[in-house]
């Protein structure tokens, strides 16, 4: 009865005052209700029943409703404020491509930061100038919170033995181990300052880590594709300056697409991969793999996302840079 009351109010007002009010919980029942009624989704494809298990056992309402900002609503009518051709499957669709694209962000971002200290490593020891221990020192002073991150880990993650043999005075090699990706960032910022390298880009890692972070967060990547208001963050000019190679891709189209931040920061963690990484085979590999995913998993229902030129414009540009990555990437 607490449902039916509830969702009456809610289909019932007219205006949009509802919006900036506490909304009420709502059983997986009345949440499908909600999304026919209110939100004009359809479940022509998935049935009621079938939308009610899956909110139930595989995903949940407001992160598979995020995803309906790739999709326009009725301005004027009856139907004012309800989303215009959306079918829940849809939904389901985009939710299932999201989590595959979390595990390529994360492969990803996994070999970046292995290659990362790799390079870092080999830096350190052809350096004449540096003993593996006094940058440490030097980055510890500057960055008080890490040691006290490092104390934190010794009493409970798999590196306890490590941080006691070398609590003391770490050299480069087994501090390494121990940081996390952004306090490993912040160590080559602090390296790379004082001695320049060409092929590491700190602004560059920093955004891989932001993607990387959305995507162990189990953050949407894919629910706002429409937003193209790229003035609020600064493009990356490696990742640009890529994009501007490939044929197929109009100067406009490439401002337009890597004017949102989910294109533009999976774009710039393709580059970035590219770049640190050294091993041809990983790389290739990797790249056959998301290939692999774009050109089939991606298109399994891609009579979905027909009329969606938001959806399907998104898909062929990452997917002309997938192809040219594969084509050139050793």
């Amino acid at each position: 009865m607490e449902d039916k009351f509830w969702l009456a109010k809610i289909v019932n007002d007219s205006n949009d005052t509802i919006h900036n009010k506490a909304r009420p919980k709502l059983t997986i029942e009345a949440q499908v209700t909600y999304m026919r009624d209110v939100k004009g989704i359809k479940f022509n494809i998935v049935s009621e029943q079938q939308a009610a298990a899956f909110l139930s056992e595989n995903n949940y309402y407001f992160k598979l409703k995020a995803f309906c900002k790739n999709y326009s609503k009725f301005s004027q009518g009856e139907n004012a404020g309800k989303y215009f051709n959306v079918d829940f499957a849809y939904l389901q669709e985009l939710s299932t491509l999201d989590m595959y694209l979390r595990e390529i962000v994360l492969n990803f971002s996994l070999d970046i930061e292995h290659f990362l200290k790799v390079h870092l490593l080999k830096n350190i020891s052809d350096n004449k100038d540096e003993d593996g221990y006094a940058i440490v020192e030097e980055f510890l002073f500057c960055h008080p919170e890490v040691s006290e991150g490092i104390q934190r880990k010794s009493k409970d993650s798999y590196c306890e033995d490590l941080i006691e043999k070398y609590k003391d005075r770490f050299p480069i090699w087994a501090f390494v181990e121990v940081l996390s990706f952004g306090d490993l960032i912040n160590f080559c910022d602090t390296y790379y300052r004082k001695y320049p390298s060409k092929s590491i880009h700190v602004g560059t890692l920093r955004i891989v880590k932001f993607l990387r972070n959305a995507a162990a967060h189990n953050n949407c990547l894919i629910n706002n594709l429409a937003d193209h208001s790229g003035s609020h963050f600064t493009q990356n000019r490696m990742a640009n300056s890529f994009v501007a190679t490939i044929d197929g891709i109009s100067a406009k189209s490439r401002t337009k697409k890597m004017g949102n931040r989910s294109v533009h920061d999976f774009v710039v963690m393709l580059c970035c991969f590219n770049s640190v990484v050294t091993s041809s085979g990983i790389k290739k590999h990797k790249i056959q793999r998301l290939k692999d995913l774009l050109d089939k998993r991606f298109v399994l229902h891609k009579d979905y996302f027909t009329d969606n030129a938001v959806l399907r414009s998104n898909y062929e540009f990452v997917k002309k840079i997938v192809d040219k990555m594969a084509e050139t990437c050793v």
